[in-house]
C-alpha cells in the first residue's frame, strides 16, 4: 500500500510539474512565433500578440492579412526558415525581450529580439507596440 500510495505522489509531482506553465515563458512564445511562421500559421502568430485596446474581429482579419503578405514576401525571397534558435530573455518586470537567430534556406541567418508583455493574467505575449 505505502508503494502504491508513493508511486501515486511522485506522478502528481511529476504531473504538477509538467503543468506549471513551461509554455508560458517568453522562450516557449517566441519559438511558438517562429514555428508559426514557418507553417504560415498566421492567425497563430497574430494570436500571441497583445494589443493595448481590443480589436474587432475585422480589425484582426485585417492584421492577419497584413502579417501574412509581409512574412510571405520575406520568405519567398529567402527560401523559408531552415533553422532557429531562441536565446535566453532578459526579464524587467512584466517586459521581456528574447534574442533569436534565424537561419534561411538561402543560407542567410539573422539576429532579432522580440519583445513581450506578460498581460494581466499571467500569460507572456508578443507586444504589438499598439
Amino acid at each position: 500500500m505505502k508503494k502504491v500510495l508513493s508511486l501515486a505522489a511522485v506522478c502528481l509531482f511529476v504531473l504538477a510539474l509538467c503543468s506549471c506553465g513551461s509554455s508560458n515563458t517568453p522562450e516557449a512564445v517566441t519559438t511558438k512565433a517562429i514555428k508559426c511562421i514557418i507553417d504560415k500559421d498566421y492567425d497563430g502568430y497574430v494570436d500571441l500578440m497583445y494589443f493595448k485596446k481590443e480589436k474587432s474581429g475585422e480589425d484582426m482579419k485585417q492584421i492577419v492579412a497584413l502579417v501574412k503578405d509581409k512574412m510571405d514576401k520575406e520568405m519567398d525571397g529567402k527560401k523559408g526558415i531552415k533553422d532557429y534558435q531562441v536565446g535566453t530573455p532578459t526579464i524587467e518586470d512584466n517586459k521581456a525581450v528574447v534574442p533569436y537567430t534565424l537561419t534561411y534556406g538561402n543560407g542567410e541567418t539573422k539576429e532579432d529580439k522580440m519583445k513581450l508583455v506578460k498581460t494581466e493574467d499571467g500569460k507572456w505575449m508578443i507586444d504589438s507596440g499598439k
